[in-house]
Parts: structure tokens; C-alpha cells; sequence
């Protein structure tokens, strides 16, 4: 049922969640519902205590949201993959937290991540052989197979004194036979970006970016408000996101990966400058307004 969610949790004991979608009178996606929604935003205006009463979001941290166009009704649902489409893996190496996301392109030219793999204080070969054995156990039979991507910053010589024996991640995983691709020339800002163009909805009122949110709980919580620009002095925010807020800024890294090496499966558009906008003097029509 959506907007009801029955799980045992990591104690026995039974969690039940019971989010306001699950009133078809409340749905977002219905006219009525929308309505609601609306009316509720306007009697909270503060964003982050609307996200914690009403979309029962308890990872909202000191900042600005770098998604705020995220919620958890409209984007999270569960997902099935494809069992003859190929399976997409993004990695962001790091000893405190490495990041795999399995993701697949649906019917419809969507984004669908589908699962999370996040490590902790793990070498960069120990965590590839834990991917691959969640891979094995979860596609036992996906037969049109995988394909990697990652940061190209992972051809550069390991700094952790885990890794010192390593000469580079990308050549730990192909030693494992897993060959990671990437582009050179993309900044975290356009990577950004092409995620803010995933997140617009399409003229049937679906977005183009789905998440598994039972599978994906990290990169969830990072959308939802732990992936912020931080706040500064005068009530404004920093222009760069903390990137050194582990797990989650290391789920949203793996996420620009993906999706800088799919902006042309997905039908992204790539901007790769920006005009500058020359001040001419204008011309005028006869009777003194200016000719647009």
C-alpha cells in the first residue's frame, strides 16, 4: 500500500511508518491531494520543520537543501530491474565511506536506482569483493550483465595509508575484471546539474529519476536533508555542499557519477559554457519605445 510501510527492524522488533500518501484524499498525485499538499506547505512555511512533521524526515541538518524539489511521495517507490537490460554501478572511492549504486534506465527513459552499497573503513579491493558478492546474490541470472562507472580522480595514486601497497582504485577493480568507465571535464556543479534536470517533471507528471527508498536509505536521507549546503554568517549559504559529510555526500558523488556517464542515454543536456550577455545601446522605434 503506498504510504504504508510493515518492516522488522535491526532490533525484532516490528517499525511501522504511515505517511500522509497513504490517505487517497492526500495523495500528491491526484488533483485533490495536491491541493492539500499545498495548503499544509502554506500553514508551515519553515521547509525543514514541514519536512520533519509531514514527511516524517528526521535527517534534515543545519543548511539549504541542495534538492529541495525532493520528497520522498513523489520520487521513492519500490523498483524491479529489467532482467535483459544491462545494470549501471557507480563508484566513489574513500576508506571512511565507498559508495556503489546500482541503477538501470526503464521503459521510459528513467533513471530507476534500485540499490545501495555503502562500506565503512574498507579498502578499496575489500569493498569491490563485497559488491560483487551482493551483485551475485541479488542478479544470480542477469545475464545482459554490468557496466561501471566512476570519478576520474580514482586514476590517481591512493593517499590512505590503508592503500599505500595500491597503485590506483581503478586498477584494484580491474584486476577483479571490473572496468570502470568515465569522462573527463565534468565539475560537481554540472553534475548537479544534470540531476536538477532529472528531478523536473515530464509532461505526464512523472520525473525522470526514481529511488528505491527501502533499498537506498542513505542516498534517501541524503535528498531529503543531509546532503545541505552549509549555512554562513548573515542567514546565507555556502556555494559548495559539504562533501565531507559521510555517507551521504559520498551516495550523492557516486550519483553525479552515474549519471554523467548515462546524460546521453537519459537525455540530458550538457552545458558547456556560458554565454556572455553583451550591454548594447537600444534601438528605438519612432515614437520612443525601445525595438526588443
Amino acid at each position: 500500500m503506498k504510504g504504508l510501510d510493515v518492516r522488522v527492524n535491526e532490533l525484532g522488533l516490528t517499525a511501522i511508518r504511515l505517511h500522509y500518501s497513504a490517505d487517497p484524499d492526500k495523495d500528491p498525485a491526484t488533483d485533490v491531494g495536491a491541493r492539500w499538499l499545498d495548503q499544509a506547505r502554506r500553514l508551515q512555511p519553515d521547509p525543514n520543520r514541514f519536512s520533519m512533521e509531514f514527511e516524517i524526515n528526521w535527517w534534515v541538518a543545519a543548511g539549504t537543501r541542495v534538492f529541495p524539489e525532493f520528497t520522498e511521495a513523489r520520487y521513492s517507490k519500490p523498483l524491479e530491474p529489467r532482467t535483459r537490460k544491462v545494470l549501471y554501478r557507480a563508484w566513489d572511492f574513500g576508506w571512511h565511506a565507498p559508495v556503489c549504486l546500482i541503477g538501470q534506465i526503464d521503459s521510459q527513459d528513467r533513471l530507476m536506482v534500485l540499490r545501495e552499497i555503502v562500506g565503512r573503513e574498507q579498502t578499496t579491493r575489500d569493498f569491490a569483493k563485497l559488491v560483487i558478492d551482493r551483485c551475485t546474490a541479488w542478479y544470480p541470472h542477469h545475464v545482459a550483465g554490468f557496466e561501471d562507472f566512476c570519478d576520474p580522480a580514482g586514476q590517481h595514486v591512493s593517499a590512505t595509508a590503508s592503500e599505500r601497497s595500491e597503485s590506483r582504485d581503478v586498477e584494484v577493480l580491474q584486476a577483479l575484471q571490473i572496468y570502470p568507465k568515465w569522462e573527463h571535464g565534468w565539475s560537481r556543479k554540472d553534475g548537479r546539474a544534470l540531476i536538477h534536470q532529472l528531478l523536473v517533471l515530464r509532461t505526464d507528471d512523472t520525473p525522470s529519476l526514481y529511488v528505491d527508498g527501502a533499498q537506498c536509505p542513505v542516498l534517501l536521507q541524503a535528498f531529503l536533508g543531509k546532503y545541505v549546503y552549509p549555512p554562513k554568517a548573515g542567514g546565507q549559504a555556502h556555494d559548495e555542499p559539504d562533501e565531507h559529510n559521510h555517507p551521504w555526500a559520498d551516495a550523492m558523488a557516486a550519483l553525479r557519477y552515474l549519471v554523467t556517464g548515462l546524460y546521453t542515454a537519459l537525455g540530458l543536456r550538457r552545458f558547456r559554457y556560458q554565454p556572455v550577455l553583451k550591454e548594447e545601446e537600444p534601438t528605438y522605434h519612432g515614437y520612443g519605445t525601445p525595438i526588443r
